[in-house]
This record gives C-alpha cells, structure tokens and sequence, in this order.
C-alpha cells in the first residue's frame, strides 16, 4: 500500500464539485463546515422552511466524514456509567433518548429522499478481553437509562473476551453515498474558507456573509474568544484497515473498552478494522498502519489489505459533546463539536439540537449537550492530561534540533536548522526536501511529524499540515508554513 490512503467511502461514491462564494450574500442562517454536522444541519433547516448556505473551506466531507467507520448507533463505549455517575440520571436517559432519535432521524431521510446508501440494521457490541465487571456496571447504567441492551457471553468474533454489551436496532451505512441523496437540495460553497466573524458578519476571501444565525459546525471551532473551546478540547487520531479474504464474516458492529482494544464491522466484502489511537502530535514515531497490520496478521492469516484511511476526533473534557450557543454573549452563533468517535451518530444529534433552536422550538436534550455544563469530578483527569501536553507543547522548542539536512533520508523528516532557526524537514521519493516551520499558527505550539500519514501535528491543539506545509486541519488557518523546496540536501 506505500503512503496510499484512501477509504472505503471516498472509493465508492463520488460527489460532484461546488463553486466558490464570490458575492455577497444575505441569508437567515449560514453553516461554517461541511461535513456531515453541517449538510445535516442545512437539510433540516430546509425542511423547517429556514433559508440557509453551507460553507466549506476545501471539499463537502473532505474531512472526518470520508474517514469514518460509519456506524450510527447509541453504544458510545462506557459512556452511560460516566454520565450518571457525575450528571445522574435524567443526564444519561437525555444522551440516550438523543442517540436513539438520531438514528430514527437517519432512517427517515433515507426512506424520505429514497437513498440507497447501503444501510444496514446491526447489533453493537462493546466488548472486554479483560473485565467483566466493567461490562455490567455499563449494561446497568444503559438499562437505566432505557436503552434496550443485555450481556452476552460468548462472541463470534476471532479472540477471546469477557463477553459484551449488546445493543439492538442500531445501524451502519456508507456516509457519502448518504450524503449523495440530499445535498443537492441545499445551497453549499466550496474553496470558501472563513476568514472570521464579526457579530452577523461572515467574512470570506472573496465575499461578505450577513446571516441572523452562524453555525460553527467545522469539527474543531476555530474561533478562540470568548469561549476558549481549545482548552476544552483535545485531539485523537484512529487508523483504519479495509481487509478482504479474512475468512471471517463479521455480524454486528464492536468496540472494545480500554486504550488498547481495536474497532471491527463488515461492509460488503470488507472487514474494517480500527484501532491504533494516540493524541495528534504525540507518540507518533511508530508506523500505526503496521500495528494494525501486525493484529491483522494475527487475526486474519490469509487476508488482502485494500484500504488505510486515518480519522481524527475532537474529545470534550467529559466526553459529550458541545452542543448549543457558542457563549454566553453570542446568542446567535452556535457550535457543535466535541463528538469524540461518535460522529455519524453526533452529527444528527448536532444538527437536531441546533435546528430546534434556531426555528425557537423546545429541545428536550439540550441540557446534557449544552457547553455550559461543568462538573469538576467529571473533567479533572482530561484538564491535567491537557494541561500537561499543552506544556510539554510548548517547551520542546527548549530541546536542541537533531543534526543537520545532510543526514535527511528518504521518505523520513526530521528537525533541522535552517537560516539559523529550528525548522522541520522531510525528503520525499524524488529527494525533494520541503522546509516547514515548526510554529503552529493557531497559538503557537511546536509541531510534531507523524511518520504514519506523512503530516506535521500539532500536540496542542489538533491542528495538521502536510509535509508540504499545506493545511489539512483546524483551528489553524493559515494556509501554509513552507519555508523552502530544496532540490539537494547542500541547498541549504
């Protein structure tokens, strides 16, 4: 496979190219980010009779849409236990309440608009190959809060475990192909990055927004003030395998709890295997494609790899997501983000909360989402862990750079001097060496290299660049931190 990713879903459904916003516009409600929060968003606010545009800095789900795993569904990892625990119940009967609309909400688009988006009604599972007990307290907790679960010992899957929780009525599907059957009946622009926003004002390279209602649905907020939303969020990156001739036809979609557990469904032929997470810009010198090839090796002896994909998910301080107005002052700007690896099932949720608020109508789940709820017992462990690498972020620029570009080899980066300042470098298959700055844009933190997706990170806040220097992900904005093309390593 090389350095080649490419998902499942961006193989099998192609969406057509949108222009580019070059006038100004007046509209009642304009959605920042198109992915499947914001189209969702746009197709629910039609559907309210509420005019709309969705603005997408490159392509429509060129992000975490493409690279999902697709599986709509209430199972959310141990999740239900965490929220009564530190909410108490009416919290984890509104999170379950929510996701189980959402997934109803999924099917009725698609029997709606008559979508064939490959959708399918699966079990879900969240296993253990370790603890019982945590199992149950989770299956106690979901029960309470009237989700239709039990326990099941014994899996069909090719490792032990201690059993599972089983939820039914859940589902999976091919995201693109969903979002092919509805998004030509909303307004969308494309190549429209957002410069900022000033009270009404969306401001665009090319062009003015003025809408009553903004919808910051772009995964990370890239807007700083006055919510600081970056030091309530942290960034994680997943790696998926699309593996054919495993010799295992895999019924149901699982989870496994603990760090060290992998994510595995079937679609059609395929089966998608994921795991191999880590914090974006830490603990990225190991190649997390081939650790997920090592355990497919030992699963599937016989198998063909296809298809590597990565995703990246923004994780909350509690693990819920952040759904509502933006602040307390900005009553008429609204965000959702905070998914963690539930962004099929989110997203609906998202779209749903923001819809009901904008047409002024009573939501009954947006207490648990809102981003004003804090409970000090139930972030302590992710405040410390955040506070930490955001030091660690910034203080590596005290470590010394490694050795010079003379040493650079192929296909490898590394830090460098250049022009008498630390800088990153990577040479590519041609011995090209592309010379980036290792100061993220967004606030300052230095960037790490990731030798499994090629890219520059930042351990801070999430933001990505590729070896170029060229923006893949937010809350940076800035287009490109290239400081130079060397053609030999002596250019220097």
């Amino acid at each position: 496979m090389g350095d080649y990713m490419l998902s499942v879903w961006s193989d099998s459904a192609e969406l057509e190219n949108r222009e580019m916003l070059s006038n100004d516009i007046s509209v009642d409600t304009v959605i920042i980010g198109g992915g499947m929060c914001g189209l969702l968003t746009a197709l629910l606010l039609k559907e309210n009779g509420i005019d709309s545009i969705v603005l997408e800095r490159d392509r429509i789900c060129s992000g975490q849409t493409k690279n999902t795993t697709a599986k709509i569904t209430s199972q959310h990892g141990e999740i239900y236990n965490k929220i009564e625990k530190y909410y108490g119940i009416d919290y984890s009967k509104q999170y379950a309440i929510a996701n189980e609309q959402a997934i109803d909400d999924y099917k009725r688009i698609i029997k709606q608009y008559n979508i064939d988006c490959d959708l399918e009604a699966q079990k879900a599972y969240l296993y253990s190959t370790e603890d019982k007990e945590i199992l149950l307290k989770e299956l106690k907790s979901a029960e309470k809060a009237g989700i239709n679960c039990y326990y099941q010992k014994y899996l069909d899957l090719p490792f032990d475990t201690k059993g599972a929780v089983v939820f039914d009525n859940q589902a999976q599907f091919n995201p693109l192909k969903f979002v092919q059957g509805f998004v030509d009946r909303i307004t969308v622009y494309e190549k429209t990055p957002v410069i900022k926003i000033e009270k009404n004002v969306v401001q665009t390279p090319k062009a003015r927004v003025n809408a009553k209602h903004i919808v910051v649905a772009s995964h990370y907020p890239f807007v700083n003030l006055p919510s600081l939303y970056f030091l309530r969020l942290s960034r994680e990156r997943s790696y998926v395998l699309g593996l054919k001739n495993t010799g295992f036809a895999i019924e149901g979609m699982y989870i496994g709890t603990g760090n060290d557990t992998i994510s595995i469904r079937q679609y059609k032929d395929l089966t998608l295997l994921g795991g191999a997470a880590h914090r974006t810009g830490t603990d990225v010198n190991e190649n997390r494609f081939e650790v997920l090839t090592k355990k497919a090796q030992t699963l599937f002896p016989h198998f063909e790899e296809v298809y590597r994909w990565s995703a990246q998910d923004c994780v909350s301080l509690d693990n819920l997501p952040y759904i509502g107005t933006f602040s307390q002052k900005n009553n008429n700007i609204y965000v959702a983000t905070g998914f963690n690896k539930w962004g099929m099932t989110s997203s609906m949720t998202g779209a749903r909360i923001i819809c009901d608020m904008i047409c002024k109508k009573d939501n009954p789940f947006s207490s648990v989402f809102s981003p004003r709820r804090f409970s000090l017992s139930a972030v302590t462990s992710n405040m410390i862990t955040n506070g930490a690498e955001t030091i660690k972020g910034y203080c590596s620029y005290l470590k010394p750079a490694n050795s010079g570009i003379e040493s650079l080899k192929v296909n490898n980066a590394k830090e460098v001097v250049y022009h008498g300042k630390v800088a990153g470098a990577y040479k590519d298959r041609d011995g090209r060496i592309y010379i980036v700055s290792l100061v993220c844009p967004h606030l300052k933190c230095k960037l790490k290299f990731n030798a499994t997706t090629k890219t520059w990170d930042c351990p801070c806040h999430g933001s990505r660049y590729s070896y170029k220097g060229e923006l893949i992900d937010t809350p940076a904005q800035k287009s490109s931190i290239l400081l130079g093309i060397l053609s030999k390593a002596t250019d220097h």
